[in-house]
């Protein structure tokens, strides 16, 4: 609004600099401040953290501005939902609130409720385009391990095979991805120094360290920085198949969202045996084929090691998948269908010694003998074929 009457004198130079000095004080660090809206479930509402102000959203923040950044990040968790409740519960987020990315990490109560993995990636790529279509960018984020008590998944075989999905769903739609999953899984006594203790939690929330590495992880992407490996998408047999054909062919996806996978690096071992595969590239993903010279028998390890173009490089080698040929026998004592009846056979019984049918430990897999209770005379099954192989 005009008040008073113009000068029309001129400035000094003084002046006009003194001028110039506090406008560019006034500008703040970043010239576009960014608003993320980070929407899942309970692990994004805060669950588990007794913090005023729970879970990775408010310490994602905080990290942002210790970047020099005036971004917000504003927490739209829901409690207990699925991506179905999410897919809906979308479009009123979308019409109240402004901003420009949403951080969208949902899926593990989809397992929990024998919701088809088909759904929820349909339900994840709905919610992405409807982000689209309304101006907004949508960061997919893969979902974090179940705990050894989840009712549901505990080995977290779905969970794996859902975040491979979800890498894929990311990699062909062009969009960046955040893997708390790798991330998660590759760090050292997860489960005890970063999973709080609930009673009756269904699937694992992080502690208040856990989400500390919730939102470093996010913001390690978000600042496009590169320290998470090439990571495998999907597999063809899946792991944990059986009933394969012997003349079956393995085929693979390695996805890398920073700075690429060095092709020449990659190599890929059938039974602990290094093998010549066929590799193409393309974008983010560089996929392997192997079609064995002879049919294949029994159970079945492939190992992939793989490096990336990041300085420093981020290095992976591990097993990706075991499946079972068609005629497979499996040795009494063989819980996790390896081939082999060995210490982690002898883990998972562990954990459920004692429990019986309906506990929360109880694992069905792990009543070798199907009474109902996982006790003695399984362990003495195991026993008696430990370290035996189909």
């Amino acid at each position: 609004m005009f008040e008073g009457r113009p000068s029309h004198r001129r400035p000094s130079l003084l002046t006009g600099l003194a001028a110039v000095l506090v406008t560019a004080l006034a500008i703040p660090p970043s010239a576009e401040a960014v608003r993320y809206v980070s929407f899942g479930d309970s692990i994004t509402v805060g669950t588990g953290d007794p913090a005023k102000v729970p879970g990775y959203t408010p310490r994602l923040e905080s990290l942002l501005r210790a970047k020099g950044l005036n971004d917000r990040v504003l927490n739209y968790g829901s409690g207990g939902e699925t991506t179905t409740g999410g897919l809906t519960r979308l479009d009123d987020v979308l019409g109240a609130i402004s901003f420009q990315v949403l951080l969208l990490m949902e899926g593990t109560n989809d397992i929990s409720r024998g919701i088809s993995m088909e759904t929820t990636l349909f339900n994840l790529d709905q919610m992405a385009k409807k982000a689209k279509a309304a101006n907004r960018e949508t960061v997919h984020t893969t979902v974090i391990p179940r705990f050894p008590e989840a009712k549901v998944d505990r080995e977290n075989i779905t969970n794996k095979r859902m975040n491979e999905a979800i890498r894929d769903l990311a990699g062909t739609r062009g969009r960046r991805l955040v893997d708390v999953f790798e991330v998660f899984r590759t760090t050292a006594n997860l489960f005890l120094g970063r999973y709080a203790v609930l009673e009756g939690d269904p699937v694992g929330h992080p502690n208040p360290s856990g989400y500390d590495l919730l939102a470093e992880t996010f913001l390690s992407v978000l600042s496009d920085e590169d320290d998470v490996p090439p990571v495998v998408g999907l597999m063809s047999p899946e792991n944990q198949a059986e009933g394969v054909s012997a003349a079956t062919s393995i085929e693979l996806d390695l996805w890398d969202f920073g700075a690429g996978t060095n092709a020449a690096a990659t190599a890929l071992s059938v039974n602990g045996v290094p093998v010549t595969a066929q590799k193409s590239s393309s974008g983010r993903r560089q996929s392997l084929s192997y079609t064995p010279p002879t049919p294949l028998s029994g159970v079945v390890s492939v190992t992939v090691t793989a490096r990336d173009k990041a300085d420093p490089v981020n290095f992976m080698s591990r097993q990706t998948s075991t499946f079972a040929i068609e005629g497979t026998t499996f040795l009494e004592g063989d819980i996790d269908r390896s081939g082999r009846v060995d210490g982690l056979d002898l883990s998972i019984l562990a954990f459920a010694f004692g429990s019986t049918r309906g506990q929360a430990r109880f694992n069905p897999k792990a009543d070798l003998n199907g009474d109902g209770l996982v006790g003695g005379t399984d362990l003495a099954i195991l026993a008696s074929n430990f370290a035996l192989s189909s």
